[in-house]
C-alpha cells in the first residue's frame, strides 16, 4: 500500500483560516490523513497525507471555498500491509 505526503504552498489567510480548512478537507475528503501547515524557509506549506495523488482534486476543492493553494510535491510513503506478517 502506498500513501503520499501532499505538499502545497499556502498563503497567509490559511494559516489563520486552518480549522476551517482541515474540516472542510475532512469532509470532502475522509480518507485523508493528518494535515498541518508549517512554516518553511518564509512560506507556509501545508502537508496533508493522502491515500493517493488526489492534489488537484484538494487544490480545486480548497479553491472553491475561496482558498488559494500551490501545489509544490508528492513524497511517496511506503506503508506496509498489516495482512503481511514480519520476522
Amino acid at each position: 500500500m502506498e500513501n503520499y505526503i501532499l505538499s502545497f504552498r499556502a498563503p497567509l489567510n490559511a494559516l489563520l483560516q486552518r480549522q476551517q480548512i482541515f474540516e472542510k478537507l475532512a469532509r470532502e475528503y475522509p480518507q485523508l490523513g493528518p494535515i498541518s501547515i508549517d512554516m518553511d524557509d518564509k512560506q507556509y506549506v501545508m502537508n496533508v497525507n493522502a491515500p493517493g495523488r488526489l492534489e488537484n482534486d484538494i487544490q480545486n476543492t480548497l479553491l472553491s471555498y475561496g482558498f488559494r493553494v500551490a501545489f509544490l510535491k508528492a513524497d511517496l510513503v511506503k506503508v506496509l500491509d498489516p495482512k503481511v506478517k514480519i520476522a
